[in-house]
């Protein structure tokens, strides 16, 4: 694993360059994870589109996200592990239970996450509430209003802790910081001066290439394949039970998720550790 790094500006997490900047076995690693992701997602789209039931459709496609979500964390382990850098930077990782910081802002996540999400606090009667209650107090508010509005995610538990943890999505799974007081201080404070900090983006790359593999497979079976912010999308499928199969036939059902451009430019990209 080398530390060479990437020039320019770093791209969304949706957008993630796959292909330079990587070594061998790095590129053979991204791939299988988007080929992972694609050939799991195809398959569960063509049985989802077999059963008559909505909770039928819903659990085959929910199956797909909570495997991209167990191989993403088992190649995040894998680096750890076997990475000369991997046990220096596990070490300089500050999120812990309880940390909850991240927990205050919007998060994009892919329509077949907001299925799995959704399978997950369905029958949950006090985490449905939670959301279909916070869902309307964030429809208008663009990632930098949310964070003034001081609105918590609906799944975030009283201990600071994820009710969902197992079930989260790839980017809660992703997003890591060295700094727990910085992150701290952008909840509390988002519009003051930053200085450039360095966080762990390995996961994160790996995250945007299951994305890639969920999205290629959403547009060879013809379906609406925006990403969604998960609170609102995770409330639209609670809504309507009907709303899944109505993907599935190809109608866009779901309210898109348009990120605005960082607040802060990123100058240097690294395959490890960036800066931001």
């Amino acid at each position: 694993m080398g530390e060479a790094k990437r020039r320019g500006k770093a791209a969304p997490p949706h957008q993630a360059d796959l292909i330079t900047g990587f070594n061998d076995a790095e590129r053979q690693a991204l791939e299988r994870l988007r080929m992972g992701a694609y050939r799991h997602a195809s398959t569960a789209i063509t049985r989802a589109r077999t059963h008559a039931s909505p909770e039928q459709q819903r659990d085959e496609i929910a199956l797909v996200h909570r495997d991209a979500a167990r191989v993403l964390d088992t190649a995040t382990e894998t680096f750890f592990r076997t990475s000369r850098d991997g046990p220096g930077i596990e070490k300089k990782i500050a999120c812990r239970k309880g940390c909850s910081f991240c927990c205050w802002v919007n998060v994009e996540v892919t329509i077949i996450e907001a299925i799995g999400v959704a399978a997950a606090v369905q029958n949950d009667a006090t985490l449905r509430a939670a959301v279909m209650t916070t869902a309307p107090k964030l429809a208008g508010l663009d990632p930098y209003a949310r964070i003034r509005a001081r609105v918590p995610c609906a799944l975030l538990g009283a201990d600071g802790g994820c009710s969902i943890y197992n079930d989260r999505p790839r980017n809660c799974r992703a997003y890591t910081s060295y700094d727990a007081k910085r992150c701290e201080d952008e909840l509390t404070d988002p519009n003051a001066k930053r200085e450039k900090m360095l966080v762990f983006t390995w996961p994160r790359i790996l995250a945007s290439a299951a994305t890639v593999g969920l999205h290629k497979a959403c547009d060879d079976a013809g379906l609406q394949r925006c990403t969604v912010e998960l609170t609102d999308g995770v409330a639209t499928i609670l809504a309507e039970p009907n709303v899944i199969a109505r993907w599935l036939t190809g109608e866009a059902v779901f309210k898109p998720y348009v990120p605005l451009p960082p607040a802060r430019s990123t100058d240097v990209a690294e395959r490890r550790e960036g800066v931001e």
